[in-house]
This record gives C-alpha cells, sequence and structure tokens, in this order.
C-alpha cells in the first residue's frame, strides 16, 4: 500500500470504528439485540498491528433470524435504507444471508447477516445455533455490547466465506490474511479437535484449502496432524465444487452452481426471481432510459439468461468430450 492509501484507509476506517461505537448504542437499548460483528469490522482492530492497513469496505454483523425484521427497523430509525432491491419481494429472506444496508453522509455500508451459508436452503447451510454458542465480547477500543465470534467458529466462518461463498479466483488478498493472522494470534485458543464441525456443515474442503494457501503464502503455523485429518475426510463431489470456484466463472455458471447447491424450494424460488422479477426489480438493474421501456427489459433478460445457458451446455459437453478438461 503507498502512503496515500494508507492515510485514506485510516481515515475510513476511523469512521467504521466511531459507527461500531454508534452501533452497540443501538443495539443495547432495552430490548437489546445481541450482535455479532464478522471477518474485517471485527479483525482489523483486534488482530492487525494498525487498523490502516486493513482496507474495510463494509460492516458485517450477525444478529438472530427472528429479530432481523427489528433490526432493520432499528438501523432504518437511524439513517440506513436498503439500496438492493428483491427479484421478488420475500426473496431474500428464503435464497439469501444478509440485508443490504446503506447510510449517506459519509457513505457507509452494513450487511446484515441471519445465516452463515448462503441461504437457507442451501446444502451447505451450518448449525446457527453451533455459532451462536461460539461468540465472545469484542474487545475495542472502547466498552461495547458488539460480539464476535470466538477464534474456532471464525475460522470456519473465513475458510467458507473465500472458498465456498466466493470461490479462490474471486478470493480478496486480505481475506488470506485475515486466516493467516487470526490463526498466529489465536492459535493457542482454536480448538482444532471442533473443527470436525467443518465435515458436518461440509466445509471440510474449504477449511482445508484456506489453511494449505495461507500456509504456503505466509508460514501459517497450521498443526500438521489437522491437514492430515482434513485430508482424510476429503469427499469427490465437494473436491469438484471448490475447483470449480477456484477459476473464474461466467454469471451463468455461478447461476447454475448456486441452483444445483439449493433444495428443491430454493431452486423453484430462483427459477422464479430469476426469470418473472419484479417490474421494481427490473426498474432498479438495469435502469432503462426513457423509464416507460421497462418492459422491453423482460425479454432483453431471458435472452441474456439463453445465451448465458447454450454456453454452459456447450462447455460442459467439451468437458466430457474432453476428459480432465473443462
Amino acid at each position: 500500500m503507498t502512503s496515500e492509501q494508507i492515510w485514506k484507509t485510516a481515515a475510513a476506517n476511523l469512521l467504521i470504528l466511531e459507527e461500531l461505537r454508534r452501533l452497540g448504542e443501538i443495539f443495547s437499548r432495552p430490548p437489546p439485540v445481541p450482535v455479532v460483528v464478522l471477518k474485517g469490522g471485527a479483525l482489523a482492530f483486534t488482530h492487525y498491528s494498525d487498523p490502516a492497513i486493513r482496507p474495510l469496505s463494509d460492516i458485517d454483523l450477525l444478529v438472530p433470524e427472528q429479530r432481523i425484521g427489528e433490526v432493520r427497523e432499528r438501523l432504518v430509525s437511524a439513517g440506513y435504507r436498503e439500496w438492493a432491491q428483491e427479484m421478488v419481494p420475500g426473496l431474500n429472506r428464503v435464497l439469501s444471508h444478509h440485508l443490504n444496508l446503506r447510510r449517506d453522509a459519509p457513505t457507509l455500508y452494513v450487511e446484515v447477516h441471519w445465516t452463515l451459508g448462503l441461504s437457507q436452503h442451501d446444502r451447505y447451510a451450518p448449525d446457527m445455533a453451533w455459532f451462536w454458542e461460539h461468540t465472545e465480547p469484542l474487545r475495542l477500543p472502547f466498552p461495547t455490547p458488539l460480539l464476535t465470534l470466538d477464534p474456532t467458529a471464525h475460522l470456519l466462518y473465513l475458510a467458507a466465506h473465500t472458498i465456498l461463498h466466493h470461490g479462490e479466483a474471486e478470493a480478496d488478498g486480505k481475506w488470506w490474511y485475515d486466516i493467516h493472522l487470526l490463526v498466529e494470534r489465536d492459535g493457542a485458543r482454536i480448538q482444532w479437535d471442533e473443527l470436525s464441525r467443518a465435515g458436518a456443515f461440509r466445509w471440510s474442503e474449504a477449511m482445508l484449502r484456506a489453511l494449505t494457501r495461507c500456509r504456503e503464502e505466509f508460514g501459517t503455523p497450521v498443526p500438521g496432524e489437522v491437514l492430515s485429518r482434513l485430508e482424510a475426510e476429503r469427499e469427490r463431489s465437494l473436491i469438484a465444487v471448490v475447483e470449480r470456484k477456484a477459476r473464474p466463472r461466467r454469471k451463468g455458471e455461478k447461476a447454475w452452481d448456486g441452483l444445483r447447491s439449493l433444495d428443491w424450494t430454493g431452486r423453484i424460488g430462483l427459477l422464479r426471481g430469476l426469470l418473472f422479477p419484479s417490474p421494481a426489480f427490473v426498474q432498479w438493474r438495469y435502469r432503462p432510459n426513457p423509464a416507460w421501456t421497462w418492459p422491453f427489459f423482460y425479454p432483453y433478460r431471458w435472452l441474456d439468461i439463453l445465451r448465458e445457458a447454450v454456453h454452459l451446455a456447450f462447455r460442459t459437453l467439451k468437458a466430457r468430450a474432453l476428459p480432465g478438461r473443462e
């Protein structure tokens, strides 16, 4: 990072740190809501020697699913608004895992998670009760009621977020370093035997890939027996999923991978949203000009989906004709 980037990051992170203070006050009002700060929003101020070297683009929060409506109301009252339009009203609660909110002047983004999987209908959805049992106070430069995940749970989540949610092809370098610092600073507190949860959540391949890469790039002190155990638990189907996400994918491939990871309720919901999104979503997504042309973007969308489907079909046929290549 250049000195200018460091100064900009330092200024931006000071705003985020002050916003964390404010969020702690918002959610501590009766009746208090337990809120867990995830990823960089927690690690930048607890694990980095200087928060200015850990850029933050938003604040990720985890809240109890049954209180998501109340959390949204509190944030809207505090000046936030949802900026991403749903494809179909109510579909996010079925197929997504967070709300996207934004506050202006200064611009701040908050993602409010109710699950740490991609959705409740995803085959890789974790047991959220276990994660809530593995929280601890977030230690900031000021007293706060905010929580964070303990090192074991945070490590599991960071690996899944990097490898399964985004894929290695889209992984940000700072995410790898987050994992490295977590293991380096908190290795003595990580319950390595509890990483068996990775297998229960079908996250074991993600954990193996994340730890192996960090060990290779940063010399992360990962116990050898942990990697050996994860190697012994490898599943061919999970290896294939992780390897697909390790290379750049077109949007059609991403949609197909998402569809395959869902149960039937999720698949029907996703297809409905892709093919027949609400007029409000079409206008938000395509920004038609002039505005009255928005209905014409439905056939444009369908043709785009068809084009991606044809590309995916040809790619699949080619891969089958040339074993070992995709």
